[in-house]
């Protein structure tokens, strides 16, 4: 009974609010909920509309099946097949090479953004109540309010039967839209003065922020509390947020509160900052003429100029300046992170503000908490206009650095558009463009890091190092090489620069080459070839065929090849006089019992030897310590030469190192020889072999010797790989032939059986172990067979086949050296000129040789001096090799034509020194001119060509005139003359010229010559 009763009144009651206006509104009841696939009318309401837009059901997305395939013929099957959104697998075949470990250094750059929910806007006002009325069905009634729809003599119907809720939302919205003749109605209709909605906004709130001052007076007239804050604001905290100066002086004559704060944790803002929020400065001057302090911090450490800096209010931040006694300098109470004004606003990119604060004397080399300047936080915001202005109007210092040694460059280095703007800027003003942080990064191995190319290629251009070093040892151009290999053009492209062509200005001058080396010594002095070595290094090796590198290749060996032959001739006296003490020790040991074999004297033993006589009668005391010296010599120039390499490692793990180490300290092991022979001639044997295997190897670097050491090198090298393939074959024929041969000396034993073999690889056979003894009964027929058979086998698969593959592989290498003889010979050139570098250039080298070391071992021993004019069209010019002049004549040539390049490029580079430097006009001027220059220049060339062709075109015209004439004169003297059918058209000669037409016009020479012919 009692839940009929109770759904009865329910009823009642829906039927009830039906009548009083919720079916005609569109509003539903208190107890119905409005269904999302219910139809709804269209209304006019932006808000509305989006909400159903929202509301829309989706339609499906089309997925492919999950179809397992068990026999996939189809990549593209197995592929759709895949399930959507699942996560990759790999494979794992061994760790991946590591990746450069730099240090993050950005995150120490990012700033976080202001806090929006810290100023009120009329987004966020019209927003939080629009939700709210669609929420409850009103927003077509809303709409009509704000359109004018509502009016003083309607409202009452339409709100009489809404409900307390949507009655009190439009008491705000009339507030918001100021409009104020509709507010009496609604506060009969039994609106609440005080109620707020969700962000603790009420009528007088919204009033106060929209400028509405006489709904302002209504309300304070019906009660409204002047001082209410229900959740943040105030109505007066409002007011400086709307900029509106009536409203804050009625809030004000009403007693509202001068000292009010912001009740939100972290923003405890006081009337003077809601004004900058809003850059409301005439109502901040308000609050500060009636005394509120501008200087007040808040928790988070600002003042009101911090916050109009951070901000980039501009009007606020400009009175604060001159009508306040806020110090420009003073930095904000933020714990441990302090930093001030021209920081905040750097940070933003508010270009305005900085000039403001520059203007009232803000120092722009102050360091924040983390060592940053305010150039640091420019650059990294790509802010152009404020690292202009703070170069510019601050003077600040480009160069300065941070607690962790990063420059404003490093800063720079980013993905924004201006990134490259700002480094080009920078690097104009004097940044350093090789500068490194405490981890040795430049900012080129940042951006090569970050796959950034176009800064790459920017910073290359300005003239960064690619051979520069970290403290890990990476080079930012093996860095370049594996992340932004593209950028690797511009190193040519600056080779390419460095090679110039000067027309002649008058009659009597020549065409002259400048060959510009400053392009790659400005990186590596006084060690000049250490660039073109880390080039080598890093696999880019093809860039020494560059004319620029080769010519500056032979000049440099030209200076340094005179220390070579030195060397090269002191370590042949050291082997000479190494090799002579060995013989003389073996001499020495005549009289010892290993002096003989077959009771014969060795060679060197017998009274008739010369050789022997001589060693016999040589002073060997003399010529242990000469020996003795040059090898403490050898040893000390060895030990001086560890600093050229970069590590231990690299030094001990290279051959030539370990050969002459083995060979240096094999000499103290023969100070004292035994009269008796022993270990100390075996080690000096094997010391004279290693002394002259490392001259050969020396000799080797020379340019005219190189090929044919590179060669040895390279059979020996696949020799030793054949070998390895095939020892398992080898060992077998070893073993067979002791089994097979017992009784023969050269395989009585395993190790002398694998020598023998290698001897018959090479051709050497002994046919005599298969001829029996004459003398001894003859062995059994099956094992002369046996043994025959592989001795057969052998000399098929070793001496034939293997030998004959070992030759074709050591031709074909020879083949493939000669074809890369000239960049081989360039890289073994400069290894020999490194080889050299290090010894001359080391710490260790006295210094007084310093001197005579710069003077004749650079190329450019004053600094400056690093071009190098030559005349290439001059027979008589010696100073480089005509193949290399006439390179870099057709270089230059390229060159001159691509000028429209090089303008641009002078322009790029001229980019902002007009607007920096006030050249304005000037600047304009001059950069035409190079225009007009760059088109005359491709005018000439284009003349050159044209004329160049013409010469060509006459040239043929003389020889095809001289063959129609031979041709002529042939069929003159002859009686064969070729048949020609009358019907067909072929072309005939003229006399006058060369050219072919059709025989439209010969048939008259086909009519005199069947005349000559009957």
């Amino acid at each position: 009974m009692a839940d009929k009763i109770t759904r009865a009144s329910v009823v009642s009651y829906a039927q009830a609010m039906d009548n009083f206006g919720y079916r005609e509104m569109g509003w539903p009841s208190p107890l119905q909920t409005p269904s999302p696939t219910s139809p709804t009318t269209p209304t006019r309401s932006r808000y509305r509309a989006s909400s159903i837009r929202s509301r829309a059901p989706r339609e499906p997305e089309e997925f492919p099946l999950n179809t397992n395939y068990k026999h996939v013929r189809n990549i593209d099957l197995l592929e759709s097949a895949r399930e959507p959104g699942k996560a990759k697998e790999y494979l794992f075949v061994g760790p991946s090479p590591p990746a450069e470990d730099a240090p993050n250094m950005y995150h120490s750059f990012d700033v976080l953004a202001p806090d929006p929910e810290a100023r009120l806007t009329e987004d966020a006002a019209r927003r939080s109540l629009c939700e709210k009325a669609l929420t409850l069905g009103a927003a077509r009634f809303f709409d009509d309010v704000e359109c004018g729809l509502i009016t003083t003599d309607n409202i009452e119907e339409h709100i009489s039967s809404a409900p307390e809720v949507v009655v009190n939302l439009t008491l705000l919205w009339a507030a918001l839209l100021a409009r104020d003749e509709l507010l009496p109605a609604i506060l009969e209709a039994g609106a609440d003065i005080h109620y707020s909605e969700p962000a603790g906004l009420t009528a007088l709130h919204l009033a106060a922020f929209s400028g509405a001052g006489r709904a302002a007076v209504f309300l304070l007239t019906r009660g409204a509390d002047v001082d209410f804050a229900p959740k943040y604001f105030a109505p007066l905290h409002c007011a400086a947020f709307g900029n509106s100066l009536e409203v804050a002086e009625l809030l004000i004559a009403n007693g509202a509160s001068l000292h009010a704060v912001v009740q939100r944790a972290g923003c405890e803002d006081n009337l003077v900052h809601c004004a900058v929020r809003a850059d409301a400065v005439e109502c901040m001057e308000l609050f500060i003429e009636r005394g509120v302090d501008p200087a007040y911090v808040t928790s988070g450490g600002l003042n009101a100029l911090h916050l109009a800096a951070e901000l980039g209010a501009q009007r606020c931040l400009s009175f604060l300046l001159k009508e306040t006694k806020i110090s420009v300098n003073g930095v904000t109470k933020q714990r441990d992170k302090e930093c001030t004004a021209i920081h905040l606003a750097a940070a933003r990119g508010y270009a305005e503000c900085l000039e403001l604060l520059l203007a009232e004397g803000a120092k722009a080399n102050t360091k924040n908490y983390r060592g940053f300047t305010a150039l640091h936080l420019a650059a990294r915001c790509s802010s152009i206009e404020c690292v202009e202005v703070l170069l510019r109007d601050g003077n600040a210092d480009p160069n300065v650095e941070d607690y962790d040694k990063r420059t404003p460059l490093h800063a720079a280095i980013g993905r924004a558009e201006r990134a490259c703007d700002i480094i080009d800027m920078l690097v104009s003003w004097g940044a350093q463009v090789n500068k490194k942080d405490e981890y040795g990064y430049s900012p080129l191995h940042l951006a090569a890091m970050d796959n950034l190319t176009q800064c790459v290629e920017t910073l290359i251009f300005l003239g960064a190092d690619v051979t520069s070093k970290s403290k890990k040892g990476h080079t930012a151009l093996s860095v370049i090489a594996r992340k932004t290999p593209k950028s690797l053009a511009i190193l040519r492209h600056n080779l390419d620069c460095g090679i110039s062509l000067n027309q002649p200005s008058e009659a009597n001058e020549e065409v002259q080459i400048e060959f510009d080396f400053g392009r790659m010594l400005k990186f590596s002095y006084p060690r000049e070839i250490t660039y073109l070595n880390s080039l080598i290094d890093e696999g880019q090796k093809d860039i020494l065929l560059h004319p620029l590198c080769s010519a500056f290749l032979f000049m440099k060996w030209r200076k340094i090849r005179k220390f070579y032959l030195a060397r090269l001739i002191f370590c042949f006296l050291f082997v000479s006089f190494l090799s002579i003490y060995v013989l003389t020790a073996v001499v020495k040991t005549c009289k010892g019992k290993y002096a003989e074999k077959y009771g014969v004297l060795n060679e060197l033993c017998q009274k008739q030897s010369l050789l022997g006589l001589i060693l016999t009668n040589n002073p060997i005391e003399f010529e242990r310590w000469v020996l003795m010296a040059i090898t403490a010599f050898e040893i000390l120039r060895k030990l001086t030469g560890i600093t050229g390499y970069s590590s231990f490692y690299q030094y001990f793990t290279t051959f030539e190192n370990l050969m002459e180490w083995f060979v240096l300290l094999s000499v103290f092991s023969l100070y004292k020889i035994h009269n008796d022979y022993s270990w100390q001639n075996h080690v000096g044997g094997y010391a004279v072999l290693g002394a002259w295997t490392n001259l050969m190897l020396m000799m080797g670097q020379l340019p005219m010797f190189g090929d044919y050491v590179a060669m040895y090198q390279k059979v020996l090298t696949e020799f030793l790989k054949l070998l390895l393939a095939y020892i398992c074959l080898l060992l077998g024929f070893t073993i067979c032939f002791c089994v097979v041969f017992p009784n023969e000396e050269m395989f009585s034993n395993p190790l002398m059986g694998f020598i023998s073999t290698l001897s018959m690889m090479v051709g050497e056979l002994n046919l005599n172990i298969l001829i029996n003894d004459p003398t001894k009964d003859d062995p059994p027929l099956i094992f002369e067979l046996s043994s025959q058979i592989i001795f057969i086998l052998f000399l098929m698969f070793v001496t034939i086949i293997l030998m004959n593959l070992l030759v074709g592989i050591a031709v074909h290498d020879i083949q493939g050296l000669r074809k890369t003889a000239g960049l081989s010979k360039l890289v073994r050139q400069t290894k020999l000129i490194l080889f050299v570098e290090m010894g001359m250039f080391s710490a260790w080298l006295p210094k007084c040789l310093h001197k005579y070391v710069y003077r004749t071992a650079l190329v450019s021993p004053e600094a400056g001096k690093v071009i190098l004019s030559v005349k290439p069209l001059n027979p008589r010019e010696k100073r480089l090799p005509t193949d290399i002049m006439m390179a870099a004549y057709e270089l230059a040539q390229l060159n001159k034509v691509k000028s429209g390049r090089s303008i641009k490029e002078i322009l790029y580079k001229n980019k902002y020194t007009s607007k920096l430097k006030n050249e304005g006009q000037f600047a304009q001027d001059h950069n035409f001119s190079l225009e007009i220059r760059g088109m005359q220049e491709k005018i000439d060339q284009a003349t050159f060509n044209m004329k160049k062709i013409d010469q060509e075109i006459r040239h043929l015209n003389t020889l095809l005139m001289d063959q129609q004439t031979l041709l002529h004169n042939f069929f003159k003297n002859t009686d064969i003359i070729p048949y020609r059918a009358p019907h067909v058209s072929t072309p005939a000669y003229s006399p006058e010229s060369p050219i072919f037409f059709s025989s439209n016009t010969s048939q008259s020479q086909y009519s005199d010559n069947m005349k000559y012919e009957k």
